[in-house]
């Protein structure tokens, strides 16, 4: 493409052409230019493109988009822009002609079942219609083929190249999760969302949010840009979004939802329940994964699918890693990983343990939450007579001792039980000691991050599965 046909598709403050070469790519990462590439310069939360630039035209750009003032380089395109990111949305589009709207696009929001959520549906697509890809927190899976993204919602110029590799190896379904960064930074601008889900609305990401109603502000994007909407209508803020969307179409347990779950029965390892006169049984018996089944059901069911298909395809989904996974042991011992690391998250796999067993959280709590974020997931512990054992999750720029505190704090508040081990084998290999046969061990929060960030955003290499299976031998 040229530099004329590109501005003359968008929004500009003002021009400088100093070439003619021809487009073909675009980025924010000034490491990834190649020559002749469009570098956007964008103002982060923790870094300014702007401050790159003159990287990005040493590794070959020729065309720079910017919003603050900048000095000017001989032989080079310049772009001024009100709003780089909305920029780098707009132009990525353009150079990459507008994939999704080739695509059935669901896309997945609300604080937790995000992940969950938006992989059965990416299983139920690729049973029922062939092939899918999913873009998430796990990585992307374009059919069976992975790879790993920077971020849940990565920026659009990648999205946009992942929708042209699915639609060149004849995908057209996609399924991704939507984050609040992802919705307030426009990292999904233009793209043609066919399905919007909103699962739930609970504490998190305040520290960048500020408030619930901005979060839910956020959230309500993915929803204002979808086709059609689906919502929980349990939750506090699904009755909002129903509210706001009179349209959406409503899922729960409550009277009255488009897909209700009724004659709900757990088994050992199951859970029965009926939706719309239909059975299903999936394969969890945590409380949490009726709505994001439901969700599921209520996508594949609008796409065209059938309730029964649907329930016969689900019965052999044996779920995600890390996602209420139990581990095999010989000790009669429950010990289970999942990737719960928000107050609304611990309270929601708390209920859904037997209440004739103890229970036990091996967990820590990330650097960059704040205090109240910490308070509340001491207080699921309390209040739901859960045995803590308090270690360490990605400290960053934080430190284990003070995020303890925080913790102890609202464990203390309702008169709860805790322990401190800062080594997670070691908390680990104590929490599975300490169980008798019966009783469930919890290992939160690390689920599938093959990380741990100790020094800022340094990631250093873990694995939870391992070293559960460590600690087990341990016994």
């Amino acid at each position: 493409m040229t530099f004329d046909s590109l501005v003359n598709q968008i929004d500009y403050i003002d021009i400088k052409e100093q070439n003619d070469e021809e487009i073909k790519n675009i980025t924010n990462n000034s490491k990834l230019v190649e020559d002749g590439d469009i570098f956007v310069a964008v103002a982060g939360t923790l870094s300014d493109g702007h401050k790159y630039i003159g990287h990005a035209i040493e590794n070959g750009a020729k065309t720079i988009v910017y919003q603050s003032d900048i000095d000017f380089k001989d032989g080079i395109n310049y772009i001024k822009v009100a709003d780089s990111r909305r920029a780098l949305s707009d132009i990525s589009n353009i150079l990459e002609d507008f994939p999704s709207k080739k695509m059935t696009v669901v896309g997945v929001t609300g604080t937790n079942g995000k992940t969950t959520t938006a992989t059965t549906i990416y299983y139920l697509m690729k049973e029922i219609y062939g092939n899918a890809t999913n873009i998430g927190t796990d990585g992307t899976f374009i059919g069976d083929e992975r790879s790993d993204t920077s971020n849940t919602t990565p920026d659009i110029y990648i999205l946009n190249k992942i929708f042209n590799q699915s639609l060149e190896k004849n995908i057209d379904h996609v399924v991704l999760e939507a984050s609040s960064h992802g919705l307030v930074q426009n990292r999904l601008n233009g793209i043609d969302f066919d399905y919007g889900i909103f699962t739930n609305l609970s504490t998190e990401h305040l520290d960048y949010h500020k408030t619930m109603d901005e979060y839910f502000a956020a959230k309500m994007i993915l929803l204002d840009h979808a086709k059609k909407r689906i919502v929980n209508i349990d939750d506090p803020y699904g009755k909002k979004a129903k509210e706001k969307f009179q349209d959406a179409i409503t899922f729960g347990k409550e009277s009255g939802s488009d897909y209700q779950a009724t004659d709900i029965v757990k088994n050992e390892k199951t859970t029965d329940f009926k939706v719309n006169g239909v059975d299903f049984t999936i394969n969890s018996i945590a409380d949490y994964e009726i709505y994001n089944k439901l969700a599921a059901i209520a996508t594949l069911n609008n796409m065209g699918a059938s309730l029964e298909e649907i329930s016969q395809k689900l019965k052999v989904f044996k779920g995600l890693p890390s996602r209420f996974q139990y581990v095999e042991n010989d000790l009669d011992k429950n010990i289970i990983i999942d990737f719960a690391h928000t107050p609304r998250a611990f309270e929601a796999i708390f209920e859904s343990i037997p209440k004739d067993v103890k229970t036990y959280a091996v967990f820590g709590i990330n650097g960059d939450r704040n205090t109240e974020f910490r308070r509340l997931i001491g207080n699921a512990c309390a209040k739901n007579y859960v045995f803590a054992v308090i270690t360490t999750d990605d400290p960053k720029f934080d430190n284990y001792e003070h995020i303890t505190d925080e913790i102890a704090a609202g464990i203390d508040e309702l008169g709860g039980k805790y322990e401190r081990i800062e080594d997670r084998l070691e908390a680990m290999t104590f929490a599975i000691k300490k169980a008798n046969p019966g009783d469930y061990i919890l290992m939160l929060g690390k689920g599938e991050e093959h990380f741990m960030k100790y020094h800022g955003n340094e990631k250093t290499p873990y694995n939870e599965i391992e070293t559960v299976q460590e600690a087990i031998k341990n016994q």
